[in-house]
């Protein structure tokens, strides 16, 4: 099977993010596959040095992959956290069951099951649509502690949907395709760059031309069915048991903080919203990339102890 390591898509954002946002990485993540659901998921994967508190799932977003988190992977591992980012259904080096119809519902599907299976508090942080891919996961996981989430964008609200795409006449045109002609429509397929604005991920031009032209990012062809199925997952009154963190990027010029706000008022639970001060779709920019560290090591603290806590009591019940 195809890795990350060595290869040129990996190679080449790392080096974007040394040079240009002065992230570097003392060791890499272990590469693994599991069978989820007929799907090989590739795994990007850190241990933590010492003890482990528990179990962090990173949720890429749809213009994503889990290797693009590994910023985020390499800082919680440091805290104590063994981290898993899967490539999710279409995406990546995952592959894909032969029955894999691009549906969106095998996202939050395939988060669920990976957090069913850890021991231990675990938490899932979703950034871009993967911060509702998150929320929809614990909606229906046992097993999750915490969500954290840099957007909590509610694609079935047309508005939002119109608003990132890249052009406001290509969500309006795709739109009514999903509503008089479906069967058509879900067979297209298109790279990620003519369909979202990935220019919009970052101010970085190094970045932005990574993403725009990375084989595994901007280059991948997607087709509208899955689009389509996104749309049709609507968010309405949302019922979390654990406790949600958004750490919305101050300067998102794609999905502005506005456009989460609505998803977020409809959260039936313990809920936090910050807005990071700068910080762009992918917030590595600094200061917000300190402050999105800052304020998960946090809350990753407060899971655990809350998890200890809830364990004691239970010895203490016998």
């Amino acid at each position: 099977m195809n890795i990350y390591e060595g290869s040129p898509s990996w190679s080449r954002y790392r080096d974007i993010l040394t040079s240009r946002f002065d992230i570097h990485f003392e060791r890499e993540p272990i590469e693994t596959w599991r069978s989820i659901r007929g799907h090989e998921i590739h795994i990007d994967e850190w241990w933590p040095e010492g003890s482990e508190n528990g179990t962090l799932i990173l949720v890429h977003g749809a213009g994503g992959n889990g290797r693009v988190l590994s910023p985020f992977g390499a800082f919680a591992a440091k805290l104590g956290w063994r981290v898993i980012a899967p490539d999710l259904p279409g995406y990546g080096l995952t592959k894909t069951a032969k029955s894999f119809r691009w549906d969106y519902e095998e996202w939050p599907a395939v988060v669920a099951e990976l957090a069913d299976a850890c021991a231990g508090p675990v938490v899932l942080m979703g950034l871009s649509l993967g911060g509702m891919t998150a929320v929809f996961a614990a909606e229906s996981s046992h097993n999750v502690s915490g969500v954290v989430a840099t957007t909590l964008l509610d694609m079935g609200d047309p508005g939002i949907f119109i608003r990132a795409a890249r052009w406001p006449w290509l969500g309006l045109a795709t739109l009514a395709g999903f509503r008089l002609m479906p069967w058509i429509v879900d067979r297209l397929a298109m790279p990620l760059w003519l369909i979202a604005p990935m220019s919009k991920m970052t101010g970085d031009a190094a970045m932005r031309n990574y993403f725009s032209t990375d084989i595994l990012l901007g280059q991948l062809r997607v087709p509208s069915r899955f689009f389509r199925t996104i749309h049709a997952r609507k968010a309405a009154t949302i019922h979390l048991h654990c406790p949600l963190l958004l750490l919305h990027p101050g300067a998102d010029v794609w999905t502005p903080t506005a456009l989460s706000k609505p998803a977020f008022g409809r959260v039936d639970g313990d809920k936090r919203l910050r807005e990071l001060t700068n910080g762009s779709h992918l917030p590595l920019e600094q200061p917000a990339f300190k402050e999105l560290q800052d304020e998960v090591g946090a809350f990753l603290a407060t899971v655990s102890k809350t998890a200890v806590e809830f364990s004691s009591d239970d010895v203490a019940a016998e």
